[in-house]
C-alpha cells in the first residue's frame, strides 16, 4: 500500500476547522460545515454560529450531517444540547464558499478547538472501508522557526488486531507536535486497529480498540497528547 499523505496545519488555543470534502458546496455567501465530537466526558453537544444551533444533539465520537451556516465574520460556540452555558467559542472568519468541519476534542471542562484549514481528504470509496488520521495538538505554528518545539515523531500501523509490527511498514508519519491529518486511506472492509508507534522500533505508544468499518463507510481516529504526557485515541464515525 502507498502511504497516505500527510498535511500540518496550524493549531491555535480554541477551535479547528477541516475542510470536508462530501457535500454539494454551500450556497454563495454561506459555508458547509458539521461538528466531531471526541471531547471525553461530554454528553452530546451543539454548536452554534451566530448564536443559531447549525448542529445539535452530536453524540461522542460521531460527526454531524454537513449543514449550512453564513459565511464572513462569526463566533463559534459549544455548548451541552439544549443548554444555554456556552462550554468554549472562537471569533473568526469563514470563508463563503468553503467546507468545514469543526473538532472538539479535550475534555468537557477543558475543551480544545483549533485554527481553520482547507485540506483535500480524498473521496470515499462505496466498495472500500475508509479511514483518516487526525493529529490535534494546541501548538501555535510560528514563522520563526528558533521558537518551534522539536517534533515528535511517530509512524502510523493500520492493521487487523493482533497482527505483530515487526517487519512491517507504517501506511504513514506523522509529527505528533503538531496538527494534522491525512488524506483518505482505503482497505478491504473489516476490522481495523490503528497504532502509533515510536519510530525505528514496535513500542506503541496509542492504540484505538478495534474498529469495525464495512463497504462504504468513514471512520476519522485521532490522536491527541494528554497533559501528562500520554496520547488519547477516539473514533469517530463520520
Amino acid at each position: 500500500m502507498t502511504r497516505a499523505r500527510l498535511s500540518t496545519l496550524g493549531a491555535a488555543a480554541l477551535l479547528a476547522l477541516l475542510a470536508c470534502s462530501d457535500t454539494g458546496g454551500p450556497s454563495e455567501g454561506t459555508v458547509t460545515m458539521r461538528m466531531m465530537h471526541t471531547a471525553v466526558g461530554a454528553s452530546a453537544l451543539d454548536l452554534m454560529v451566530g448564536g443559531q444551533v447549525i448542529a445539535g444533539g452530536v453524540q461522542f465520537e460521531r460527526a454531524s450531517a454537513p449543514t449550512t451556516a453564513p459565511g464572513g465574520p462569526q463566533t463559534l460556540a459549544v455548548r451541552r444540547s439544549g443548554e444555554s452555558a456556552v462550554l468554549a467559542s472562537k471569533n473568526l472568519t469563514l470563508t463563503p464558499g468553503e467546507d468545514y468541519a469543526v473538532m472538539v476534542s479535550g475534555s468537557l471542562g477543558d475543551l480544545v478547538l483549533t485554527s481553520s484549514v482547507v485540506p483535500d481528504t480524498g473521496n470515499a470509496r462505496p466498495d472500500r472501508a475508509n479511514l483518516r488520521i487526525i493529529n490535534i495538538s494546541t501548538f501555535e505554528m510560528s514563522t520563526d522557526s528558533s521558537n518551534m518545539p522539536p517534533p515528535i515523531p511517530l509512524d502510523v500501523y493500520i492493521t487487523a488486531p493482533g497482527v505483530a509490527l515487526a517487519g512491517l511498514s507504517s501506511q504513514l508519519s506523522i509529527n505528533a507536535g503538531a496538527s494534522s491529518y491525512s488524506t483518505l486511506i482505503y482497505f478491504d472492509p473489516g476490522t481495523l486497529m490503528v497504532r502509533f508507534v515510536t519510530p525505528g522500533t514496535t513500542t506503541v505508544v496509542a492504540t484505538t480498540t478495534a474498529i469495525p468499518i464495512a463497504a462504504g463507510e468513514v471512520r476519522a481516529v485521532t490522536l491527541q497528547r494528554q497533559s501528562d504526557g500520554t496520547w488519547r485515541t477516539a473514533v469517530v464515525v463520520e
